[in-house]
């Protein structure tokens, strides 16, 4: 279960469960801002006085600070994906922070535990009336990409059909590599994202990964010969991996692909006819 509070925050109710524990965060805007390092929320202190919720006659001073930490959970369409959960600073760790398989949140001191879950899962979507609020350089970098529009290959074969028996040339008319920036309240963010190609010839075969763009003959490098006089279905599917920078901070991010078809593709056989010439 899980409830967003008035400050339009991803605060939440952890899950009930022997080794879960409830975590409240006051929902008044006048009492919870940024903390320090804009990471965590610092309630009843009054924040620095410089994030959209501090000052307002609020006492200067540390209050109680909640740090936020990735949970894995599953989203309306049943896929997993990361939130964010929060829990006052100097108690225990969250036990559902990660599953076994992940690194958990307090692994390595000033490490952000983000980073790990973003290289395979993406951040969970905003619920109807939130607005997410990332409170990482990684959940930023996270939520940029999963946004961002990516190049998708337009294969082609000339001029059109193919010879059985002969090799048939596949361009991609794509893009194999990718730069992105943005600002953010961390600083500007920089995402460098690398593609690679993967074919389904339609004929039971497949072939990549290909990282080159695929060319006419004779330069191209991505070719295919048929076996049988037929059409065939052509998917080529891109891949994309990439990297992110916020200042020091960096990570992987987990792996999209796009993808570009060439329906009922014919492959036709060629036949040589011998004939004489009547004496």
């Amino acid at each position: 279960m899980r409830r967003a509070l008035a400050t339009g925050l991803a605060v939440v109710s952890l899950s009930a469960g022997p080794a879960s524990a409830q975590i409240d965060v006051p929902p008044s805007r006048s009492t919870c801002g940024d903390s320090l390092t804009r990471t965590a929320i610092d309630c009843l202190g009054g924040g620095d006085g410089s994030g959209e919720f501090g000052g307002g006659g609020v006492p200067a001073g540390p209050g109680i600070v909640y740090v936020p930490y990735p949970r894995l959970v599953r989203g309306e369409n049943g896929d997993q994906c990361v939130e964010t959960g929060y829990y006052r600073a100097g108690s225990p760790v969250p036990s559902d922070v990660a599953p076994p398989e992940v690194p958990r949140a307090d692994r390595v001191p000033g490490d952000d535990p983000f980073s790990i879950y973003y290289e395979e899962y993406p951040p969970c979507p905003a619920r109807e009336g939130e607005q997410p609020q990332p409170r990482s350089p990684a959940e930023w970098a996270a939520r940029f990409w999963e946004e961002v529009l990516l190049p998708a290959p337009m294969p082609y074969i000339a001029p059109g059909w193919a010879i059985t028996g002969k090799l048939a040339y596949l361009e991609t008319r794509g893009e194999t590599t990718k730069a992105y920036r943005a600002e953010t309240p961390f600083g500007p963010l920089v995402i460098d994202a690398t593609g690679t190609y993967y074919v389904d010839w339609g004929d039971g075969e497949q072939s990549g990964p290909h990282s080159r763009e695929g060319r006419p003959w004779p330069e191209g490098e991505i070719t295919h010969d048929y076996v049988w006089a037929r059409t065939y279905d052509i998917t080529v599917t891109q891949r994309w991996v990439a990297t992110w920078s916020v200042g020091g901070d960096r990570g992987t991010l987990r792996q999209l692909a796009t993808s570009g078809t060439i329906d009922d593709f014919p492959a036709r056989e060629i036949q040589a006819v011998v004939r004489t010439r009547p004496r």
